[in-house]
């Protein structure tokens, strides 16, 4: 009679852990998938908020979508650039960075079409990308640009000499 009590309870307990590694793995691991290119899939299920995982290869970029969940009513998706394609060599020091996007739930907008619901080592980089591409402008044109600044500078002096009369 004692070994039918344990065997019964050793089953038991087997069973309960059995179902929480499942619960757990559903809960914190499983991601949806949708194949390479397939934005609709990817559209619906984040419209929707549910973990999933994409591949979006376009011809400038191919981006990597994982999303993570919901949170404080906001959808977090992780976006990472996998390879740049086009662009000058700067550009390459993107590839592997990451940011995480918050956008409203059911929204199906890009989430790296407004990098201002974003942070992370990626947006920075962008960032650091404009400004030294502006920084270069600007040395580039710094002529053009002292030009401009003195003619609008005569034409304030013409104003100004034109009111005092």
């Amino acid at each position: 009679m004692n070994k039918k009590g344990v065997g019964w309870k050793f089953f038991l307990v087997v069973g309960i852990i059995v179902a929480l590694a499942v619960a757990i793995y559903f809960m914190f691991f499983f991601h949806y998938s949708c194949a390479d290119n397939d934005l609709a899939c990817f559209k619906s299920y984040q419209a929707k908020c549910l973990k999933t995982k994409f591949i979006n290869d376009q011809p400038d970029a191919t981006w990597n979508y994982v999303i993570q969940g919901k949170s404080k009513g906001i959808c977090e998706i992780e976006v990472t650039i996998l390879k740049v394609k086009t662009g000058d060599v700067g550009n390459k020091a993107l590839e592997g960075q990451s940011m995480i996007c918050s956008l409203p739930i059911g929204s199906i907008d890009s989430p790296e079409s407004d990098t201002s619901k974003c942070h992370g080592r990626l947006k920075e980089e962008m960032q650091n990308l404009i400004i030294q591409k502006l920084h270069s402008y600007v040395v580039g044109n710094l002529g053009e640009i002292e030009t401009s600044l003195n003619s609008i500078n005569s034409i304030q002096g013409n104003i100004t000499a034109g009111n005092s009369s």
